[in-house]
């Protein structure tokens, strides 16, 4: 009789204190439920991010096609233009070699010329009067006339023939010269579009190259926040299905006798201070705070869950306090991870480190090298991410250290 009043008396105590069967299994469990809001809020955060992102590649794509095909028409173009240079250059090779060689014939036809004109100022009409004098016939006078006549026409074709060459050879050249340079103008012109087009197609080609590696961080990013999502809802499943087995225990407990409460069910308040440095060839100096911050693989703003410490490749990493490993290997964004459990709610999580030296179900003490800093998961080089966790919610390791 006197058991049961005793633990009558003890569970009104626990009442008038606030402490009732169960609360820091609710409490645990409300943290494991806020840190699931805090991940969904995240993920429909990214999703924007991602959908924007999505939105921007699927606009570079559609305008790498426009100027695919503006380039393809000036391609075209360029080419056609130099095809037409070519063979204008080619009949311009050919009409001067043509302007050479009437040149050397009208040299020739012009010392014909002169020397016919030579001949014709020495003799005068003499020398004609004397051919025609010197026919032994009518018939061979008449001859002889036609045959001056001849000569007199020769030499006047001559040199009309002569005038006209160079007149027409000096033409085509003039013409051709003229089209050269008009060609010359137009390809220059279209080398310089087809220069800008060429500049912008790669410009979009390298906006859809960070757009796609953006994308892929994204969803890697959704992918781990949806597979922590499930392992803390297996946690909040567990802790519930413990939360009622504590309070059935607690309640029967109170029922039948007192003899159940031991200094076991001491409730544990740590202060700060707790905590050793984990980087302790790097005592208190960081890289990187606790709180909202500029991400620096994304650039967008993102809650930092714990601090950066300085820690070069394959430094030591010690544990924070006694406790037992409850989680060692790949976890997501941390890389490679390790999580201990200190009793009383707490535990400690150092993240990216390069190797691992402890193992799930190892208890470790105060100071143990428990891994070699690295830079695996998502980070931008070398150091250790360390977290305090309180029944499961991240808070500020600040005052714990």
């Amino acid at each position: 009789m006197k058991k049961k009043i005793f633990a009558v008396c003890l569970t009104a105590v626990f009442l008038g204190l606030g402490i009732t069967p169960g609360l820091a299994s609710d409490t645990k469990i409300q943290n494991y439920k806020n840190e699931l809001k805090q991940n969904e809020q995240q993920m429909t955060n990214i999703q924007g991010q991602l959908n924007n992102t999505t939105s921007k590649k699927t606009t570079a794509k559609e305008e790498v096609e426009k100027l695919d095909t503006e380039l393809n028409k000036v391609n075209s173009e360029y080419e056609s233009l130099v095809e037409r240079l070519d063979k204008t250059n080619k009949q311009l090779e050919q009409a001067q070699k043509e302007l050479a060689e009437a040149t050397e014939k009208r040299e020739v036809q012009y010392d014909t010329l002169k020397e016919r004109i030579r001949v014709m100022y020495e003799e005068g009409d003499i020398g004609y009067l004397e051919v025609l004098l010197n026919a032994d016939s009518f018939s061979d006078y008449l001859n002889r006339m036609e045959y001056i006549n001849r000569i007199m026409d020769h030499d006047n074709n001559l040199l009309a023939d002569f005038q006209a060459l160079e007149i027409l050879i000096n033409e085509k050249v003039n013409e051709i010269e003229d089209c050269k340079k008009e060609l010359e103008s137009l390809t220059a012109k279209t080398a310089a579009k087809k220069a800008e087009l060429d500049s912008k197609v790669q410009e979009k080609l390298d906006l859809i190259s960070k757009l796609s590696a953006d994308e892929a961080t994204y969803n890697q990013q959704l992918s781990d926040l949806e597979e922590d999502n499930e392992y803390i809802k297996s946690l909040i499943q567990k802790a519930e299905k413990e939360a009622a087995a504590a309070k059935a225990a607690a309640q029967a407990a109170a029922a039948n006798s007192a003899a159940s409460y031991s200094s076991s069910n001491k409730i544990y308040s740590y202060g700060g201070g707790r905590f050793l440095w984990p980087v302790p060839a790097y005592v208190g100096v960081i890289n990187d705070v606790y709180g909202y911050r500029s991400s620096p693989i994304s650039g967008k703003s993102e809650h930092h869950s714990g601090l950066d410490m300085k820690a070069p490749y394959g430094t030591d990493i010690v544990a924070a306090d006694d406790g037992t490993v409850i989680y060692s290997g790949v976890r997501n964004g941390y890389g490679n991870c390790v999580i201990i459990d200190h009793g009383g709610g707490y535990s400690t999580l150092y993240g990216h480190n390069s190797s691992l030296c402890v193992t799930v179900g190892q208890s470790v003490v105060r100071g143990q090298v428990i891994a070699k800093a690295g830079s695996t998961g998502y980070s931008t080089g070398p150091h250790c991410h360390f977290e305090v966790r309180i029944n499961g919610q991240y808070v500020d390791p600040n005052p714990y250290l």
